[in-house]
């Protein structure tokens, strides 16, 4: 979970930062590609089919309700720390048509 909340946090400042300008490739080199990568979806489902399958119910709950709060409110943090950060104007040459 906590790979996962990491991740949630760094594509929110990528978000937060990128909203204001054209995100074309940019947005796919740092976004998918790197946070992306640093965290899956599949591996929480993983988890979380584990503890079904050996009747902990319970704690899959817990484990997937906890990882979509922990993530989405460490995204909206991200996001308002990525806008905050933000340039007003950034020059991306390569977003450009």
């Amino acid at each position: 979970m906590a790979v996962n909340g990491t991740a949630s946090g760094v594509l929110g400042v990528l978000a937060g930062w990128l909203v204001q300008y054209p995100q074309g490739e940019l947005w796919l080199w740092l976004g998918v590609g790197f946070a992306g990568s640093l965290s899956t979806f599949s591996t929480l489902m993983v988890d979380v089919t584990l503890l079904l399958r050996t009747g902990h119910r319970q704690e899959a709950l817990g484990l997937a309700g906890a990882s979509v709060v922990v993530g989405y409110g460490l995204l909206v943090l991200g996001m308002a720390l990525g806008g905050a950060l933000a340039p007003r104007e950034l020059d991306i040459p390569w977003d450009t048509p």
